[in-house]
C-alpha cells in the first residue's frame, strides 16, 4: 500500500521580511517559479514602523516540499530579509 505522506504540504516560513514591499519582491518569484507561498502579517507590518510590529515581520509561506528551492531563490535575490 502507498502512504501519502501530507507533511510535504504543511507550510513553514520560510523567510522574515522587515518591509512588505521586499515580501512582495520574493512572493512574486517564487510564484513566477512555480511556487506556492503565502505571506502572514502583511497587515500587521503595514501599521507599524519597521523593526516595530508586535508580531514580527511579514513571514513568507511555502509548503515543506518547496522550502529548499525557494530558500535558493530568495538568496540569490539579495534581499535583507531577517
Amino acid at each position: 500500500m502507498i502512504r501519502y505522506d501530507k507533511s510535504n504540504d504543511d507550510l513553514v516560513e520560510c523567510r522574515e521580511f522587515a518591509t512588505d514591499a521586499e515580501a512582495h519582491l520574493a512572493e512574486a518569484w517564487l510564484r513566477q517559479e512555480g511556487i506556492d507561498c503565502y505571506l502572514f502579517n502583511e497587515i500587521f507590518s503595514s501599521l507599524y514602523p519597521v523593526g516595530v510590529a508586535p508580531f514580527g515581520g511579514v513571514r513568507l509561506m511555502v509548503r515543506q516540499r518547496d522550502l529548499e528551492k525557494a530558500r535558493d531563490i530568495i538568496n540569490h535575490l539579495n534581499l535583507s530579509g531577517e
